[in-house]
């Protein structure tokens, strides 16, 4: 994919997280990857309405190479790039469901979100989530980029979630897929059935894929 189109999908979908609500006013921010490079969201921009010109181009150890200042939150992204070679695009969103759970659940874990569905359960895998830091502090990225190798997908207490995947459709669809997990979750008062540690073990071989536990 060349870059131009790299960037116009970043754009794109930021619009669509924003319209479906998975992220509010100047909260989030997205990146894709180019090479060595990333496109990744000015700070303060909002993904309802980003365009090129808020759009940051920085090598993989956060040198501005292009535009503004970055998303404050940039570490996270490049943590998740670092370490998953494979990831072509990161979301850090703030979705109401998802910062929901993260109040609920007690303490950091390495299997924070209950598969409820096999959708989530494909797309997502297991879900650690990561104790409250502050906004931007260089702890929670410190914290990301001791995970980011092992799962795809963080939650971050009461701050949303950050997910890579290998473009920003793919990754857009996981947010979802999480977002609508946490809402059951919530919905059901954390009380549901959701699926066996069997039936999700079939899913990872059938995937061909392991987690840290």
């Amino acid at each position: 994919m060349s870059t131009s189109k790299k960037i116009e999908d970043l754009i794109s979908y930021s619009r669509i997280l924003y319209e479906r609500k998975l992220l509010h006013a100047t909260g989030g921010n997205t990146s894709v990857r180019d090479g060595d490079t990333v496109w990744i969201s000015q700070t303060g921009a909002e993904l309802g309405s980003l365009t090129k010109a808020e759009v940051v181009k920085v090598d993989l150890h956060g040198t501005v190479l292009e535009g503004e200042a970055p998303s404050k939150e940039m570490g996270m992204h490049l943590a998740m790039y670092r370490a998953r070679p494979d990831a072509g695009a990161v979301i850090h969103a703030h979705p109401t469901f998802a910062i929901t759970l993260s109040s609920l659940v007690k303490e950091a874990s390495r299997d924070a979100i209950r598969p409820y569905t096999a959708a989530f359960y494909v797309r997502a895998g297991r879900v650690p989530m990561i104790p409250y830091h502050g906004s931007g502090a260089h702890s929670l990225h410190v914290a990301v980029e001791e995970l980011a190798a092992d799962y795809h997908a963080l939650l971050l207490r009461q701050h949303g979630m950050i997910v890579a995947g290998a473009n920003m459709a793919e990754t857009v669809g996981m947010v979802e897929e999480i977002e609508q997990c946490c809402q059951i979750s919530v919905a059901s008062g954390m009380k549901g059935e959701w699926l066996t540690e069997t039936q999700c073990q079939d899913i990872d071989q059938a995937l061909g894929r392991t987690w840290k536990v």
